[in-house]
Order: structure tokens, then sequence, then C-alpha cells
């Protein structure tokens, strides 16, 4: 399993040390307040002849490590006040001390703490911080209370890291190197070394929570940041190495005309040139790696750019509602050029009915999901097209989500293909009017609906007169001919709403839903009997064929086979009678006769 990218380690790292290191610093500042409130000399000082920490130093670097930490993450307003408020209190102190030196005077404050204590320790100023350290300080508690301050930064911050480093990176490395007379240290005067040094860590910290600024943003910001890193790291441990070799070689004794000195070096040089050469063999190693990787994924490239040139579906890279990339295929299927189609040239083309639609899907898809949806696209040339579109997440090479991929496939045999299916099976193909099946469906539904006051449902039966002798005289075909130009009549002479369906051979129903009586529903019949009367042109011969009508209008809560039955049988009393006709046949009727038939 492939590990996390050194971009994420590196972004989960710097804040876990962005706390630490205030934190540590903290920690020392609190232990320097133990030695003097204890009397325990080693705790105020790493080695006995170095200057001690005094508390008011103490005290500075805990308000300013806590100054920090506080204003790590996403901080409120308050916490970024309140940590603000820390660091110009030290800022102010800072200023006092300097003042002090500078006119020769002493207000006092250095004495507030531990007064004794501290003048056994330090013949000058007790108490007081030294000038070195009170200018490091001063930087450095401008630095932390601009860590939220966004305007004007650009060079007052890099200017504040600076001046707040460079003081303790000379002191740190003059007790490295035994130089301590080059910055004024002594046994009671100077910047202490673990004073130095928590300085520097206060400064690291206070970058590290501003990673978008320089320095850090700089180095971050560059493709070869780790070989800077690695570069930087060496050659600042070459001096501490050096410096450690030669304190351990005193320790031990040796001692000569610079005889530590060229041993330290000589150590110095083996062990940075062992951990260079690991570290350049480790970068070739990715290196080599990473150019295979990319032979890999410039092939696969190659291959997936002939397949999607050659493809004959449409390719399209979504971002949002914007085409990053479509495929040339778009050219032959929906006209082009590809340009025309990018960005929200793709999205603007579909069809207003199924944005909505296509949206909601596409909203839908998760990291193993994938959609097919049927939708229309406006083509360049040729109007709306049918499209079937397969979507996924898109994933790149370094496994990032980026928008979708779909491939669409024109679709418009397909949907011609159905629509002519569902027409047969809803449709008779001679006439094109409802089959029975679905005229009953339409009946059943209109029945099923509640009705205004005074609305009904009324239903036609029709009939052809004498149509076995039209088929018997002038063939089936004139009959066929006839029987659809009688159906278009009906369909012609009926309300937008109302159902025209064949049912049998030459019987054709009406549901009328909505008539508000017998009277309404006659004149319906009517109009369907002169119209269907008119003379039909066959051939150059004037064809006459006339309807017999019942009609009948529905019962609520009436069954089907009731309602057409009774139709039916209006339709078969005006074949008895006189035929071209028009027969009602109330429910009402029905029951009388019903009973007469019982009696």
């Amino acid at each position: 399993m492939e590990g996390p990218r050194p971009d994420v380690l590196l972004e989960s790292a710097l804040p876990r040390f962005a706390r630490a290191i205030p934190a540590f610093v903290i920690v020392v500042a609190t232990v320097a307040w133990v030695g003097w409130t204890t009397g325990v000399d080693s705790l105020t000082r790493l080695y006995p002849t170095w200057p001690v920490m005094t508390p008011w130093t103490a005290m500075c670097l805990a308000a300013l490590g806590a100054a920090t930490l506080t204003q790590l993450g996403h901080p409120f307003r308050g916490r970024v006040w309140v940590a603000r408020g820390l660091a110009l209190a030290v800022v102010v102190f800072a200023v006092v001390v300097l003042a002090e030196y500078m006119t020769g005077r002493s207000l006092g404050v250095d004495q507030v703490w531990f007064g004794d204590a501290v003048r056994l320790r330090q013949s000058s100023w007790p108490g007081r911080p030294s000038p070195q350290t009170a200018l490091s300080v001063l930087f450095v508690a401008a630095t932390v209370a601009l860590i939220r301050l966004d305007r004007g930064m650009r060079l007052l911050w890099p200017l504040c890291v600076a001046a707040g480093a460079v003081i303790p990176v000379v002191t740190v490395a003059a007790y490295l190197f035994d130089a301590l007379a080059l910055v004024g240290v002594s046994t009671s005067t100077g910047q202490a070394m673990a004073t130095g040094s928590a300085l520097l860590l206060l400064v690291v910290a206070a970058s590290l929570a501003r990673p978008d600024r320089p320095p850090l943003a700089l180095l971050i910001g560059r493709p070869d940041w780790r070989s800077l890193v690695r570069l930087v790291g060496i050659l600042a441990a070459f001096p501490l190495v050096v410096a450690l070799a030669r304190a351990t070689f005193l320790a031990v004794g040796l001692r000569g005309e610079h005889a530590e000195w060229s041993l330290s070096i000589v150590v110095g040089t083996l062990v940075v040139g062992v951990v260079t050469f690991y570290l350049s063999q480790r970068e070739q190693k990715e290196l080599i790696q990473k150019e295979s990787v990319s032979k890999l994924r410039a092939d696969a490239e190659m291959r997936y750019r002939i397949l999607a040139d050659n493809a004959v579906d449409v390719i399209v890279h979504l971002r949002g509602r914007d085409a990053a990339w479509v495929s040339p295929s778009v050219v032959g299927a929906l006209g082009g050029p590809p340009q025309r189609w990018l960005g929200p040239g793709f999205s603007d083309r579909i069809h207003p009915d199924d944005v909505a639609t296509v949206e909601a899907v596409l909203r839908g898809i998760t990291d193993s999901d994938s959609v097919i949806q049927r939708f229309r696209v406006h083509s360049v040339d040729s109007g709306y097209r049918w499209v079937d579109g397969h979507a996924k997440l898109y994933v790149d090479a370094d496994g990032n989500a980026d928008g979708l991929i779909a491939a669409l496939r024109l679709a418009d045999d397909q949907v011609e293909t159905e629509q002519r299916l569902l027409r047969l099976a809803r449709f008779d193909t001679l006439t094109g009017l409802a089959n029975r099946a679905e005229t009953m469906t339409r009946l059943e539904s209109a029945l099923a609906q509640p009705r205004p006051a005074g609305t009904y449902v009324g239903i036609l039966f029709c009939d052809v007169d004498h149509f076995k002798d039209i088929n018997d005289t002038w063939g089936h075909g004139i009959g066929d001919v006839v029987l659809a130009t009688l159906a278009e009549r009906i369909r012609e002479s009926v309300r937008d709403g109302d159902t025209v369906g064949r049912t049998g051979g030459d019987e054709i129903l009406v549901v009328a839903p909505d008539v508000r009586g017998f009277d309404e529903l006659s004149e319906i019949a009517e109009t369907i009997r002169h119209h269907a009367a008119e003379p039909i042109d066959v051939a150059g011969n004037a064809l006459r064929a006339t309807l017999s009508i019942g009609a009948t209008i529905a019962l609520p809560g009436e069954p089907i086979s009731s309602v057409t039955a009774r139709a039916d049988a209006a339709m078969y009393q005006d074949k008895q009678g006189d035929k071209n006709a028009v027969a009602r046949f109330s429910a009402e009727r029905s029951l009388r006769r019903a009973r007469r038939a019982s009696s």
C-alpha cells in the first residue's frame, strides 16, 4: 500500500512542531524559575562559568511561548488579542531595560524578584537581562505580536524575524566555539546559552505558525525545497559537529597546539561527508524512481490520448459545470471544434428540462459509484441529440480527485426504437388510436378521479355501419383506409383531453371526462356522426360510411365493465334501428330494464 505523500506529511508535521517548540521554551523558563525559587544554581544556567537566565528573562520567555501557543491553528479573536497583549507587555519591558542601560539609571524593577540571590550570581545590574537579551527579546516579541496581523507584513515580518534571530545565532555560535569574549559574555554578564537557544526556538515557532510568509513560504514554495532543507541542514550540522567534537576532546584531556581543533574538523568533515553521501544516494534513488514513474505515466497518458482521440464515445472531463477537456470525437458526434465545448460550453447545451436531473445525478456520485443517465444535448448543427452518459469520479495520477470523467454515447436510435415499441404497446398500428388496454387504463383512471360537482365521465361507443359489406365489396385494404379515416375524423371531433381508442375490429370507444350531462355528451356524439358521414375519397371513388353511437354517463364508483356494457347496449340498440344515429342509455334506464327482465 502506498504511504502518505511527503507534502501531506509536511502539512501534518508543521503544526506539531509549532506546538512542541513554544511548549519546550515554557518548560525551560519554568525550570530556570524553579532554580531561582529553590536556590539550585544548576537550574539557572547550563555551565558553571556561563551567565544565568535571570528571573525576568524566564518570565519574558514563558510569556512569549504562551503567546505563540495561543495563536496557533485558527484562534478566535479574543485569544489573538490576549496573545498580543502578552507580547506587547514583553516589548514594553524590553524597551524599559534598554532605556535603563542607555541612561545608566535603574528603575528597580530588576530587584522585585530574588534580589539577593541574583546579586550573588550577577555582579553588574543584578537581575536585569543583558542588553543583547533585551534587544533580542524586543524583536522576538514584536514577531510574536504580528503572527495574526496580515496588513503590511510583506517587509515588516521578515525584518522582525531576521532581527530577532541574529543575536541569538551569534551567541549560540560563540558558546559552541568558545568565543564568548567576542560577544561580551562572562560569568555574570551577557546572554545565557539557554536564553539564546530559547529565543531562536521562538523565532522558529512563529515562522511555523505562518508558513504562508517568508522565510518558510519561500522555502516550501520551491519545487526543490527538500534539497534546500538538506543543504541547510548539512551546513548547520558541520560547525555543530565540530564544536561538539572539540568539547569531547577537551573533556578527555586531549590538549595541544590546535590539536583539538584539527581533530574536530576532521571528525566534522567525516560525519558530514557520510551524511551527505547517504542523502545524495537516497536522493539519486528517488530521482530514478520518479523518472521511471514519469516514463510510465507518459506512456499511459499517450495510450489514453490515442484511445480518447479514436474513441467512438465522447469523453468529457468536468470540473463543476465547466468542461476541462473534451475528446476530438465530439466533432463527429455533436459538431465541433472541441474548443467550442470547453468551459461552460458543454453544460449550457444540455436541454433545459434535463439540467436539474443531470446535476442531481452527478452530485450523488461517490468514490466507488458511477452513474448512467440519458439526456439531451444540443449539437452544433442538428438540434438536440439523445446521449447516454456514464460518469464517475476522475482520479489523477497522484490519486487526487479532480472532478468527473464522463463517456457520452449517442442514443437517438435507441430512443426512437424504445418510443416505437412503447407506441406499439399502447397504440393501434392501423388507426394510431389508443389500443384496448390503453383505453381501458385511461377510462379506469378517469373513473377513479374525484370530479367537480355537476360533471361526469361520458362514454361513446362507436361502431361502423355495414363495415363487413365495405370489406367484402372493396377489399380489406380499402376497408383499412376507411377505418383509419373514420378514426382520424373522430379524433378531430372530440375535445382536448378526451381519449379515442380502438377496442375491437371496427369498434371505437371515446372517453369524455368532465361533461356536464347527456346534452353535452350528445353534442360531441352528433359532431362525430356528422363528420364521419362525409364522403371518403378512395382511388377516385366516393365512399360513405356512417357510425352508430351509443352514449352513456358513468355513475360514481361504477365499475368499467358496467359502463362499457351500457354503452355497448346503447350502440346495439341504434344498430337495430335506423343506424347512423346516437342512442342515449342512462344508468337509470338500465336499471329499469333489468327490473322488467327479472319480473
